[in-house]
């Protein structure tokens, strides 16, 4: 299986992550209460289903990974970047299109698409397509805003106009259609000139849309049009490389797109009017996949991936499944995860214990706001790839309060913040052992039979994956801060220790059922802000013997891990290296979007953590920039990134 880099869920996820996270964590008091798109088809959310034009997308596969594998129109195999910033703003899960027959009333208040695939700035390049010019969707604009205040009254339907987030798309139809593959254009206008007609045209559309309410407006530049597939087929030469004279043009008009922009603020008073730089972004993945997980970026998923778009991507064509695109007919059920607080999704607010993280700021980006008892600001590993293999959005811990037996299918976190293999790393925390989650385990299994039977639950058991981390907090603090153990172990005998508890630990798992177990080994503990704290000196660098040691023990562990396919049958137990990926990231910041690695968002980030990271602890101003939330704990992105990393790398090892 191939991560490929094409319009697809995973790039949108990407570019839109890389964009908008300064636009996601807004003030206090602040909130966007729609969103609202006009434009071309990264936004077109599945107008031209409903117009005269063979630009569609309302067939298979398009959708294929979209909930159900249902193609909507939109032009990928998921959500669109118009879906993905309204979940991050808290509007909604999607962004319907206007002309959606089936479109409710409530949508209105929360937003629509009005954008058409295949539109451009030039007037020309929707009539080539038959498809929705601007000022069509500027008018379609106008039926909205009676209908919103026929709706909620002048006042209101007011607020929402003003206050909604709009986004305009368009440029690269203009660019890449328009003047380089029909031509027409070209007999006209040199790049400049072109350039300034679409300038033009999107001044007017902006400045019309403010005379309609309109006050935030985010205005997205061309991308790197000369490596997309196609233009890089039809213009690349034999090695399709990207066309650097086509490049250059985006570049062209981005700089005067911008320049332009610029001027609103003077000339249209209390706007907000901000150019959208996607060309940066998305030529850093196309130059750099290899830091992002994606294997192929020069060609589509779907077909060849040479060409094919709308109708020439469709039922009849083959494609490549994405990194977490499982083989047919093969599902996991359920995730269910042991260990410590990477993967303790509340089980620790509910045992007698000081290691908790129930109140703020911890879970200050999830829903609402909430502190759940997930060691971050949002969410955590199990959550993530829950999500990615399409199984649920959140994964509860087994102790939650809340619990619905439905979430027994799909699975649970017996996982406690401070635990680990080493028994007196749990004693010392007060916390749940790995051997007290077993047992939790095994009333587990109880439960699910008298809700499933014997059959359907040995099944859940024996095709879930299991995720199991911890050695972190041996690692870190019951060997090298509290020290007690290094009066006894030097570190390989400590490293033996924990890798004998581990073993132990999976045999038992295997005994239950559970044939998928995902292992992580130790990250480098040395570079965790709180280890730089107390044993990197006044730098607080990162620290060496702890990485070493992390090092040491991760060898035992995979070498123990690669015994088990001759003695466990049927297993398929996975050493995960955690290491590698946390120190890339670590040491090569400005690769991932990152600004600070050596210390947490909360407080002073040197040792906050826990019950030291509370109400009363001040938070950084863009948490997106921080690798870590507090002095041990990544920060959902430091995750996310993590995740993108190893999920592709092993996902598709367990069958």
């Amino acid at each position: 299986m191939k991560n490929i880099l094409g319009i697809s869920f995973a790039l949108y996820a990407f570019v839109i992550s890389q964009l908008s996270e300064a636009v996601v964590k807004l003030p206090p008091n602040v909130t966007f209460p729609a969103v609202i798109a006009f434009g071309d088809s990264i936004v077109d959310q599945g107008t031209n289903n409903y117009i005269n034009t063979v630009i569609k997308c309302n067939f298979p596969p398009y959708g294929l990974d979209f909930m159900g594998s249902t193609p909507t129109g939109r032009f990928s195999n998921a959500k669109t970047p118009l879906d993905l910033l309204a979940k991050e703003l808290g509007i909604k899960e999607l962004v319907p299109a206007y002309l959606d027959p089936n479109l409710q009333t409530k949508e209105l208040l929360t937003g629509v698409s009005f954008a058409s695939g295949a539109s451009g700035y030039d007037p020309q390049t929707s009539q080539i397509a038959s498809v929705l010019s601007l000022p069509d969707q500027l008018e379609l604009f106008k039926a909205y805003i009676s209908k919103l205040k026929a709706l909620v009254g002048e006042e209101r339907g007011n607020y929402i106009i003003a206050n909604g987030l709009y986004f305009v798309v368009a440029g690269s139809d203009d660019l890449a259609n328009t003047y380089f593959i029909i031509g027409s254009r070209r007999l006209q206008y040199d790049v400049p000139s072109y350039a300034d007609l679409l300038v033009n045209s999107a001044s007017t559309f902006i400045q019309d849309l403010y005379g309609l309410g309109a006050r935030r407006i985010a205005v997205f530049g061309a991308p790197p049009i000369g490596c997309l597939p196609s233009q890089r087929t039809l213009a690349g030469g034999l090695n399709r490389m990207c066309e650097d004279s086509r490049n250059q043009a985006a570049q062209v008009y981005n700089t005067k797109l911008s320049s332009k922009l610029d001027t609103f603020g003077h000339t249209l008073p209390q706007s907000k009017i901000v150019y959208i730089d996607i060309y940066s972004p998305l030529l850093n993945l196309i130059q750099n996949p290899q830091n992002y997980g994606l294997e192929v970026v020069d060609r589509g998923c779907c077909g060849t991936g040479n060409l094919e778009v709308s109708v020439l991507c469709n039922r009849f064509s083959t494609f490549t499944e994405a990194a977490v695109k499982l083989p047919p007919n093969v599902a996991f059920p359920a995730v269910i995860a042991f260990g410590d607080s990477i993967v303790d999704q509340g089980m620790n607010n509910n045992i007698s214990t000081i290691v908790k993280c129930n109140f703020p700021p911890y879970g200050f980006d999830l829903m609402g706001g909430a502190p759940t008892g997930r060691f971050s600001n949002a969410k955590t590993p199990p959550d993530m790839i829950a999500q990615e293999l399409g199984i649920k959005e959140l994964v509860p811990a087994y102790f939650d309060p809340n619990l619905q037996s439905k979430d027994l299918l799909t699975g649970v976190s017996f996982a406690s913040g401070a635990s680990g293999y080493d028994p007196q790393t749990s004693k010392i925390a007060a916390v749940l052992s790995l051997p007290d989650q077993l047992g939790l385990f095994k009333e587990y299994i109880s439960k699910l039979k008298a809700l499933v039977g014997e059959e359907r639950t040995n099944y859940i058991l024996a095709n879930s994956l299991f995720l199991l981390v911890a050695g972190s907090d041996d690692l870190a603090n019951t060997y090298f801060t509290f020290g007690a153990r290094r009066l006894q172990y030097d570190v390989p005998s400590y490293a033996d220790l924990m890798v004998d508890s581990a073993s132990t630990f999976i045999q038992d798992l295997y005994s239950l059922g559970a044939r998928r177990i995902a292992v992580f080994g130790a990250p480098p503990i040395g570079c965790l802000p709180s280890q730089r704290t107390l044993g990197g000196g006044l730098n607080r660098m990162c620290v060496d013997s702890r990485n070493k040691a992390a090092q040491v023990y991760n060898t035992k562990l995979s070498s123990e891990l690669d015994t088990f396919g001759n003695t466990l049958p049927l297993s398929k137990i996975l050493y995960i290296d955690i290491y590698s990926p946390l120190l890339d990231l670590i040491q090569n910041p400005q690769n991932y979007g990152l600004d600070v690695v050596d210390r947490g968002c909360c407080g002073t980030g040197d040792l906050e953590v826990s019950v030291l990271c509370n109400k009363l602890s001040l938070t950084c101003p863009d948490h997106t920039k921080y690798l870590f939330w507090d002095s041990y704990h990544p920060t959902e992105t430091g995750y996310k990134l993590l995740i993108n990393k190893i999920i592709g790398r092993y996902i598709t090892r367990f069958f």
